[in-house]
């Protein structure tokens, strides 16, 4: 695998048709220091959060999300970088719970290169916005799809699972249910503060 940017966006290109396939050359690099991983996590967090900034100046929100999470592309920023840090030990942990035999550096790699795809489907996004905003909010739909469909495969080629089928359906079964439990604690704490009032 090499580091050059027009090998780089091919591979990217390449990961939609064959997610495995560039799966097992991305987690190759498992024996880079972690360090370095963490700091291209970091590096691509850092984009994707400028991409934000650029599309809430491009696009200024409905004065209704200006006090909210939506409306601030920093916090907004943050959280999805806090998300990601979850995502990674996420894999790791269930991965390994169901007899998945990955690294933690692998689980890192494998979020890098999901938010290396996101980076530039969001750059894609943004430039159809200025042109063909229906376009691009087809786009911004299909990039989401993209992004589980890479994350299931990678992370069936990681822990040597045989169907990304069954790991969407776990994926997606752990996002409900973190869903169910975020709404609860997020009740609980409702509750409480207006028990308090």
């Amino acid at each position: 695998m090499r580091f050059e940017p027009g090998y780089l966006l091919g591979m990217a290109l390449q990961t939609i048709p064959e997610p495995r396939k560039v799966a097992r050359d991305v987690l190759s690099l498992a024996y880079l220091p972690r360090a370095a991983l963490w700091q291209a996590f970091a590096l691509f967090a850092v984009l994707s959060t400028g991409l934000g900034v650029a599309a809430t100046i491009l696009f200024p929100p409905d004065p209704m999300l200006a006090g909210s999470l939506l409306g601030d592309p920093l916090r907004m920023g943050l959280v999805e970088s806090a998300s990601l840090v979850i995502t990674v030990f996420l894999i790791y942990w269930v991965g390994r719970a169901f007899g998945g035999h990955g690294s933690f550096p692998q689980a890192i790699l494998t979020v890098i290169w999901m938010q290396y795809v996101a980076v530039l489907l969001q750059f894609v996004v943004l430039v159809l916005a200025l042109f063909a905003p229906g376009l691009a909010a087809l786009a911004a739909l299909v990039s989401v799809g993209v992004s589980f469909w890479i994350l299931s495969h990678f992370i069936a080629e990681m822990h040597g699972f045989r169907s990304a089928a069954l790991v969407f359906a776990t994926i997606v079964v752990l996002i409900l249910a973190l869903a169910v439990v975020l709404s609860f604690l997020f009740a609980l704490i409702g509750f409480g503060a207006g028990g308090l009032s």
